[in-house]
């Protein structure tokens, strides 16, 4: 299939929900007229108006993949720049509390904190999958910030109960030699 046809599902969501125009079009909230011009392609059909009929057949549209595995959209919430822009696309994004080289070089006193930083991403890196590869959201990057804190004071702790051991081993056996 090269080219989608949309008059084609618009039809077939007709057929299948078994409405008239008239009916259909009332459904979608449009002039039979109108969706008659759209049935007889004298006017483009607007997505919001096939996804409308879709809904009202009881189906909807997907992407898929080679694999006929769904893709799902970017998502709206992904994190973004200090000036409410997208990252772009093709680069990598990564929690704030991660500085890449360049920032530990030059840092830029004259602007706020970054709410995220991003990279090229290499060719090894470059996934496919449905959903891979998405800029974090805010929510996931306060949660990465959050298992990096609690990962590191982990850590931190194994690192006091080991100590703590020792000095503990360290006086049983000075009080074993006295």
């Amino acid at each position: 299939m090269d080219e989608f046809d949309g008059v084609g599902y618009l039809l077939r969501a007709r057929r299948r929900a078994q409405l008239s125009q008239r009916e259909m079009a009332g459904s979608i909230g449009v002039a039979q007229a109108t969706l008659s011009a759209y049935e007889g392609g004298r006017r483009k059909l607007p997505e919001p108006v096939l996804v409308a009929a879709l809904r009202v057949a009881g189906l909807r549209l997907v992407v898929v993949d080679e694999k006929g595995q769904e893709v799902t959209p970017f998502p709206a919430d992904a994190v973004r720049d200090n000036a409410g822009r997208r990252f772009p696309a093709h680069l990598e994004v990564q929690p704030p509390d991660q500085l890449p080289r360049e920032a530990l070089r030059a840092p830029r006193y004259d602007r706020r904190p970054p709410r995220a930083w991003y990279h090229l991403r290499g060719s090894d890196e470059v996934t496919t999958g449905c959903g891979a590869g998405d800029h974090p959201t805010d929510l996931e990057l306060a949660v990465r910030r959050r298992g990096l804190w609690t990962a590191g004071a982990r850590r931190l702790s194994a690192l006091r109960e080991a100590d703590g051991a020792r000095v503990d081993r360290a006086r049983e056996e000075r009080s074993d030699g006295d």
